[in-house]
């Protein structure tokens, strides 16, 4: 008889086998500015409108099937066709249908790195092949690098941009040569656009192997709801469309992103508050002669220290929690510091004082 050793050896994909879990340890502070979250909640008339919604809706029936309404709300917003649009729980949701559609063993899936984690999570649990561009010595892209390995015919290649750790974005016409380039499929994930950066949304239309995605957690203020969508040509769309999840939004979610998109004015002030705290922070960060701060094109900043795990735990001593890197492949030393309120980036600031004197 197997041993469940044996078992797992036998039915679990050796990419999943090899694969560390995605995980985060949880530090309990009252300042958190360490997931890149927007510091401002969705106004409370808003969430009332939502909350009465729900009241008059069954929660013992499945929600719609295809909920037209929102898909026509948002196709409005993004000025796309709702052929061109699928939502998602999440755009980590999206960033699964994607690669779990297209990447088997023998694929190959570019991604330059450092960058978001779940890209390569992913990829490798499904065997593909996962090419990782190295950066350049400011942790900028490869663009010759990754241009040359997007060549490669029927490969998926991932930019994150504005980028997550980074926070660099790439132009739009590096962002062209690569799709012009690619042999495959061109994700480009826009979680960050709206603080930095030129959004490429409108060469959709251009090019018939490009995918972006969007999400509702940072700018909108939505991540405890996990909304996400992808925009792509309608041929593109109909083929993923057949492995996203039935079923995948729950009525809470739908009901909520449709008052958001009936009221977006609350958008563009949050947007100008955060980049209004972004130079203070900035500034707060590079007048310490011992810290190397990067540029940022979004809401949160990267920087290098000699001591980055003592400076950490003096913060978090502080209750101020922010996101290490200190042990990642070309982020030794780093720390990551999202824009939040004025009051928590004060504390920040002022704990920061304090430790570096």
């Amino acid at each position: 008889m197997n041993t469940i050793q044996d078992t797992i050896k036998q039915t679990i994909k050796s990419g999943v086998l090899s694969n560390s879990e995605y995980t985060l340890h949880p530090i309990d502070c009252s300042v958190k500015i360490n997931q890149n979250e927007s510091p401002y909640d969705l106004p409370v008339k808003l969430k009332q409108q939502v909350t009465e919604k729900l009241m008059s809706r069954k929660w013992n029936v499945y929600p719609d099937f295809i909920p037209d309404s929102l898909y026509q709300k948002l196709s409005a917003y993004l000025g796309f066709h709702k052929d061109n649009i699928l939502i998602g729980n999440g755009s980590n949701e999206m960033i699964f249908t994607i690669l779990a559609a297209m990447l088997e063993s023998g694929h190959t899936v570019n991604i330059p790195v450092p960058t978001f984690t779940v890209y390569g999570l992913i990829s490798s649990n499904l065997n593909a092949t996962v090419n990782y561009i190295a950066p350049n010595s400011d942790l900028s892209v490869n663009v010759p690098a990754l241009r040359e390995a997007a060549k490669t015919k029927g490969s998926v290649t991932i930019i994150c941009s504005p980028n997550n750790p980074t926070g660099r974005a790439l132009t739009p016409n590096d962002l062209f040569s690569i799709i012009e380039a690619s042999g495959g499929i061109v994700v480009v994930d826009e979680a960050y656009i709206h603080f930095g950066g030129q959004t490429i949304i409108d060469s959709i239309n251009k090019y018939d192997n490009l995918i972006i995605l969007r999400t509702f957690s940072k700018a909108f203020g939505l991540a405890g709801l996990r909304i996400g969508c992808m925009i792509s040509n309608k041929a593109i769309i109909t083929q993923l469309a057949k492995v996203k999840l039935p079923y995948n939004l729950n009525i809470f979610t739908l009901t909520t992103l449709e008052v958001v998109l009936d009221n977006i004015d609350f958008l563009q002030k949050n947007i100008d508050r955060i980049m209004e705290q972004k130079p203070i922070l900035m500034e707060g960060l590079t007048k310490h002669k011992e810290l190397t701060v990067f540029p940022s094109d979004s809401n949160f900043i990267l920087f290098r220290t000699d001591k980055p795990d003592w400076l950490f735990d003096e913060l978090v001593k502080r209750d101020v929690l922010i996101r290490t890197y200190a042990n990642g492949k070309y982020l030794e030393g780093c720390l990551r510091v999202s824009v939040g309120s004025p009051d928590e980036n004060k504390k920040f600031l002022d704990a920061l004082d304090e430790i570096l004197g």
